[in-house]
């Protein structure tokens, strides 16, 4: 009976200390000093001109409990409508598979980390985790994609600290797929997407059939004019083109710009030929993310649509890719 009473005691002491611990933590910040918080950690993702030295990589078990205790502290009383959107969208994010991926396709990392001055054993030491989550991730049947897999083996070309994981990626197999669809919980994790990107929560499938009905309206193929580049989503592109004021954000995958936030206050006047280009986008990111098409069927699709050669299709299908469902932000526009 003593033993079960100090038993007892001594496991609501440990849960008072814990709480304890939680609430010193838990000291709330500012919208600004978490923007600044973000962008420390996130050198190796963009990096600073002003900033030397290099504490975290991604997405290693310190940067994301260090990027958690950022989106926790920050004081939702602070917050306007656009940075709470965010913000619900980004502790949603967390939720979903990009532990198991490290080394972020859109990024260079080495060569940023480089640019930081991190030592050549925090690099060597971070690869080793990458090829270790890589390896975690297939156990549950999470594999990168071919693009994906792609970029990551450009960026290790001639540099001589990377030979053990480029011999690691030559060997290794991506999923037959290219969308999100294909990762477990894929689907979710793209509606997620919509639904911070559109502001609503409307079914893919919904989506697409509105997409394709205003496509229909239009057979002439449309021309894009719009610098395609995959360091930054279409969108955020097409956003910098119409508007002069871009709403500061905290997704670095977004350049820190809220991407919904700022067609909300631009309320841009797109060209027709921007908008059939934008719908052309929707379809093959719906179609790919969502309904699993093929590379192939893509290509097709994106090549009936818009007038544009072959180089410039595979640059579209490969942002469509890197930055799921944030061409939505359009969709309301149009």
């Amino acid at each position: 009976m003593q033993t079960t009473i100090l038993k007892i005691f001594l496991l609501f002491v440990a849960v008072s200390l814990s709480l304890v611990g939680c609430d010193q933590v838990s000291e709330q910040i500012s919208y600004q000093i978490a923007e600044q918080k973000v962008r420390s950690i996130n050198l190796a993702l963009i990096p600073s001109e002003r900033e030397e030295g290099l504490a975290f990589l991604p997405f290693t078990d310190t940067y994301l409990e260090k990027r958690h205790e950022i989106y926790n502290r920050l004081s939702a009383d602070s917050l306007n409508e656009n940075q709470q959107s965010e913000l619900n969208y980004l502790k949603i994010q967390e939720r979903y598979p990009e532990r198991y991926l490290p080394w972020p396709a859109h990024v260079n990392v080495l060569h940023n980390a480089l640019m930081q001055q991190a030592s050549e054993q925090q690099i060597k030491q971070w690869m080793t985790q990458v090829i270790a989550r890589l390896d975690k991730a297939k156990q549950s049947k999470i594999y990168l994609s071919r693009i994906e897999l792609s970029l990551l083996k450009s960026y290790l070309t001639d540099v001589s600290m990377g030979e053990t994981l480029q011999a690691y990626l030559e060997k290794y197999k991506p999923r037959s797929g290219i969308g999100l669809y294909q990762i477990p919980n894929g689907k979710e994790w793209y509606q997620s997407k919509l639904n911070f990107y559109y502001t609503q929560a409307v079914a893919p499938n919904m989506l697409l059939n509105e997409v394709q009905e205003q496509l229909a309206k239009s057979r002439n193929k449309a021309s894009s004019d719009i610098k395609l580049d995959i360091v930054e989503p279409f969108a955020l592109s097409v956003l910098k083109q119409y508007c002069d004021n871009l709403i500061p954000g905290l997704n670095w995958i977004d350049k820190y710009v809220n991407l919904p936030g700022t067609y909300a206050d631009c309320k841009p006047k797109l060209t027709n030929e921007t908008k059939k280009v934008l719908l052309a986008l929707m379809e093959i990111d719906l179609g790919i993310n969502y309904q699993g098409w093929s590379y192939k069927q893509a290509s097709l699709t994106l090549g009936s649509r818009l007038h544009i050669a072959d180089k410039q299709v595979s640059a579209l299908i490969e942002n469509t890719v890197l930055y799921p469902g944030s061409i939505l932000t359009f969709l309301a526009a149009i």
